[in-house]
C-alpha cells in the first residue's frame, strides 16, 4: 500500500512538460488564427440584423416581430423557410447580450471552437492517441487557413457544421452511456435544423447508430433517434401552422427549389465553379429561369423553380452528368476557389488550404480502402467515409462551392491522427508466432 501511495503521489506532482502543454498550445494557436481570419470580414459596430446570406432579416424578425422569416423583398411575401432556424436564433440569443455582429461572433468561435477541441481530445483519449499524432490533425488545419477562414465565420452554416460534424463524428466512435448518447441526439437534431441538406447525412449516421448498438446496447439507440425525429416533426409541424407546407425532404427549406435550378439549366456549367451561380439572377439572358406561372408565396416559387430543374435534367442527362463530375472535381481534385471570391495574394493560401484538403482526403480515402482489402479497417474510418458520401451527396443535386467542404475536411483532419496512430500500432505489433507442436510421444 505503501508503494501504492508514493507512486500516485509522484505521479500527481509530476510537472508539466514543454511536450504535454504542446498540443493545447498549438490548439489555442489554431483558435487564435481562425478567429483572426474570419474576423477580418466582422465590422465592430454592425449589427446582427445586417448579418450576410439572409440571416440577419430573420433575425431582425425573430427579435422585433417575434416570427422566424422575413420579407421576401423581391416579391413582397413573408418567407418562413427559407432560413432554417439553428443560426438565426443564436444571433438572436446573441442579440439580447448585445446587437453588435462582433459580440456574437466572439461567443460563436468561443463555443463551436471548444467543441471542435472536446471532439479532439475525446478521440485522442478513447484511441489512446499520443500527442505526437493528435498534433497532426491540428497541424493539418493550420496548413489550410481557408478552412479556418470558413470555420471561423457567422453568415454561413459551415462556420457551425465544423464543429457540430466533428463532435458527432467523435461521440458516434466513443458512445457509451446516457450522457453521450442524450449529447448525440442534440447533435443530429441540431445539424439537421442548421441548412436544409444535411438530411441524408443524419438519416446515415442514425442507421450507424442502429447498426452498432443494436445487439451491444439497444438503449442507446433510442435518444439519437428520438433527437431526429423531433427535430424533423417539429421544424416540420411549425412550417405547416405557419406556410401551410409540412417541412421536409425537397421541402425542408423553400430555399431548395432555387438551390436545386441554379446547379440544373443551360446556363451553369460554362460559368461553374470560378464564377457565382447568383449571377444568374441578374443576368437579363437567364430571366427564361425565373419561372412563367403566377407564384403567390414562397413555396410556389420554389415548387416552381424545382420543376424548371427537374425538366432541365430530364431533357439533358449528358448535361447534368458533365456538371456533376464538375462537383465530384472540386470536391476532391479542384485547386482553385470555386466560386473565386479571394483577391491578390490571398488566392495562394486557397491553393494551399486545397492541397492540404485534397491530399488529406485522398490519403484517409486510400488507406481506408487498404484497411478494408486486408480485413485491418478502425470503425473511424468506416464513418468517416459514410458520413464524406451523404454530406456530399445532396450537393451533387445543386452545386458544390469549396466552403461547402469544409466541415468534411474538419473530419478527415481527426480521422488522419487515428490512422496514424493506427498504422503506428501495426508496424509495432511484435510478429505473430506459430503455435509450438508438442512432440509425439514415442511407443515404449
Amino acid at each position: 500500500m505503501t508503494v501504492t501511495r508514493s507512486a500516485i503521489h509522484v505521479h500527481a506532482g509530476k510537472p508539466l512538460t514543454a511536450r504535454t502543454i504542446f498540443l493545447p498550445v498549438l490548439l489555442a494557436i489554431l483558435v487564435f488564427t481562425s478567429t483572426f481570419i474570419a474576423g477580418q470580414r466582422v465590422t465592430p459596430n454592425n449589427s446582427v440584423f445586417n448579418i450576410h446570406y439572409g440571416f440577419g432579416p430573420v433575425i431582425q424578425g425573430i427579435v422585433q416581430q417575434h416570427r422566424l422569416g422575413s420579407i421576401d423583398h423581391n416579391y413582397g411575401w413573408w418567407s418562413y423557410a427559407a432560413r432554417m432556424p439553428v443560426i438565426p436564433l443564436l444571433g438572436a440569443a446573441s442579440y439580447w447580450l448585445s446587437p453588435k455582429a462582433s459580440v456574437f461572433f466572439l461567443i460563436k468561435n468561443f463555443i463551436f471552437w471548444l467543441l471542435f477541441a472536446y471532439a479532439l481530445f475525446r478521440l485522442k483519449n478513447h484511441y489512446a492517441i499520443p500527442d505526437k499524432w493528435a498534433m497532426a490533425t491540428v497541424l493539418l488545419l493550420l496548413l489550410a487557413p481557408y478552412d479556418l477562414s470558413i470555420a471561423g465565420r457567422i453568415d454561413v452554416e459551415e462556420g457551425y457544421l465544423f464543429a457540430l460534424i466533428a463532435l458527432l463524428f467523435s461521440l458516434l466512435l466513443t458512445m457509451e452511456g446516457w450522457g453521450s448518447a442524450l449529447t448525440a441526439g442534440i447533435l443530429i437534431a441540431s445539424i439537421y435544423l442548421t441548412k436544409s441538406s444535411m438530411l441524408p447525412l443524419c438519416m446515415a449516421v442514425a442507421v450507424w447508430i442502429v447498426i452498432k448498438h443494436w445487439k451491444r446496447n439497444v438503449r442507446l439507440i433510442v435518444l439519437p433517434i428520438a433527437g431526429l425525429a423531433l427535430a424533423i416533426l417539429s421544424w416540420g409541424i411549425y412550417m405547416k401552422t405557419v406556410s401551410g407546407v409540412f417541412a421536409f425532404g425537397a421541402d425542408e427549406s423553400s430555399w431548395n427549389g432555387w438551390n436545386f435550378y441554379k446547379g440544373n439549366n443551360p446556363y451553369s456549367y460554362p460559368l461553374y465553379p470560378r464564377i457565382n451561380l447568383d449571377t444568374l439572377d441578374s443576368e437579363d439572358y437567364a430571366h427564361r429561369l425565373l419561372p412563367f406561372v403566377p407564384v403567390h408565396n414562397e413555396w410556389e416559387l420554389s415548387h416552381a423553380q424545382l420543376a424548371l430543374g427537374q425538366r432541365y435534367f430530364h431533357d439533358n442527362p449528358k448535361a447534368s452528368l458533365k456538371m456533376d463530375l464538375k462537383k465530384l472535381f472540386v470536391a476532391c481534385c479542384d485547386l482553385g476557389e470555386a466560386p473565386q471570391m479571394t483577391s491578390g495574394h490571398t488566392r495562394g493560401l486557397v491553393v494551399l488550404s486545397n492541397v492540404v484538403n485534397h491530399l488529406t482526403l485522398a490519403c484517409v480515402f486510400v488507406f481506408a480502402v487498404i484497411g478494408i482489402i486486408r480485413r485491418k479497417v478502425s470503425e473511424a474510418e468506416i464513418l468517416a467515409l459514410i458520413m464524406a458520401f451523404f454530406f456530399v451527396l445532396p450537393y451533387l443535386a445543386g452545386f458544390l462551392y469549396s466552403r461547402h467542404m469544409v466541415p468534411i475536411y474538419g473530419v478527415m483532419a481527426l480521422t488522419a491522427a487515428v490512422q496514424l496512430k493506427r498504422s503506428h500500432d501495426q508496424r509495432e505489433a511484435p510478429p505473430r508466432k506459430l503455435n509450438s507442436v508438442a512432440p509425439i510421444p514415442s511407443p515404449v
